[in-house]
This record gives C-alpha cells, sequence and structure tokens, in this order.
C-alpha cells in the first residue's frame, strides 16, 4: 500500500486539474522530497530483492524510473538543497571542499537571507550524530570559501552551537566541531596551506 502511494503521488500531474477546479500539486516535488530523504537508495534495494506480489514489483519497478529519471534532471545544488531541508545528512559528494568551491555563494539564498546556513545551524544539534557531523563540517566549509563567512557563520550563531559539541562522547562528532570551529578561527588560509 505505501509503495503504491508514494508511486501515486509520483505521477501527480499539475496539467490536470482536479474537480474543483484547482490546480494539483505536480508529482516532481514530491519527487524531490522523496529523493532528498533517501528512497532512491531504499527503492534500489528493495528492487533486488525477489517479491512474490506482482503489483509490488510493478510499484517499485515504476517508482525507481521515475527517481532515477527526476534524480538526472536535479542539479547538485538541488540535490543538496533538498538533503539541508529534510534534515536527511549523509557524507557523500554534496560534502566536499570541491563542492562548497562550486557553490558556496549559493548558500545565501534567493532572498539573501542564509536559509540553508541557518538550517544546518540548527541540525548541528541534531539527535543523530552523523547529520550534526555533516552539518558541521559544511558550516566549516562554508566559513572558509564564502567571502566573510566567518562573520555571518559567528553572527548567526554558528560558533556557539558548534562549541557546544567539541566535548561530546562520540569522536566523529568531536573532531568534526573542533575543525569547525578552527576554520571560523583562522585568520589566513592561504598561511595555512
Amino acid at each position: 500500500v505505501a509503495l503504491s502511494s508514494l508511486r501515486n503521488l509520483a505521477e501527480c500531474n499539475a496539467d490536470s486539474p482536479s474537480p474543483s477546479g484547482k490546480k494539483v500539486i505536480d508529482g516532481t516535488l514530491f519527487l524531490n522530497d522523496m529523493i532528498s530523504c533517501g528512497l532512491l537508495k531504499s527503492v534500489d534495494l528493495m528492487t533486488e530483492r525477489q517479491w512474490t506480489d506482482i503489483d509490488i514489483v510493478e510499484d517499485l519497478k515504476k517508482l525507481k524510473k521515475m527517481l532515477h529519471n527526476n534524480y538526472k534532471e536535479m542539479s547538485r545544488w538541488d540535490v543538496y538543497e533538498n538533503e539541508v531541508l529534510s534534515g536527511s545528512l549523509e557524507w557523500g559528494v554534496l560534502h566536499t571542499e570541491k563542492f562548497f568551491l562550486q557553490n558556496n555563494k549559493q548558500l545565501e539564498g534567493k532572498d539573501g537571507n542564509f536559509k540553508l546556513l541557518k538550517r544546518l545551524i540548527l541540525l548541528v544539534s541534531d539527535e543523530d550524530e552523523d547529520v550534526a557531523s555533516v552539518a558541521c563540517y559544511d558550516i566549516g566549509e562554508f566559513v572558509r570559501h564564502y567571502p566573510n563567512g566567518k562573520h555571518i557563520a559567528k553572527k548567526l550563531g554558528a560558533k556557539d552551537a558548534i562549541m557546544k559539541l567539541i566535548g561530546h562522547e562520540n569522536p566523529d562528532l568531536q573532531r568534526h566541531a573542533l575543525q569547525s570551529v578552527s576554520k571560523m578561527l583562522v585568520q589566513n588560509w592561504a598561511a595555512v596551506r
């Protein structure tokens, strides 16, 4: 039932009006949310299993195709933005120095309100220690590559939020918090290299 529901959401079409005359939400929005929540990986794993129910096999096949097609259409930044907004951060190509060198200015947001940076600062306090570690890393890379990033991050409370994690019992989270704070304190990156 869950797979059929996901498939139905993904197949929504904005071109067809509802009976009340209002425009129906496009399935692409749902597909983007599904991708940002990691459903693509789960569906890929589920398709490898042997299912006896033909409906499950058909739903998985169709959902997998739609998710992969939509993923190809999304830019890396779109995937990153959805991942941050969903709060489901996972280590990967979106959390690298190269990615932040290319995309650090986009953290400003369309309105210049640093919505994603604010969300990352909130995710530093997440119960999932991996999510908090990735958020610390991303904030550190923003600070390192964005002009005046240190000042902006400090002003939004990133330093205080991350400082609380330096004494954390998880050594990975502790290390990422320490690295992030050290990036906020370094004055000249050229001298460090």
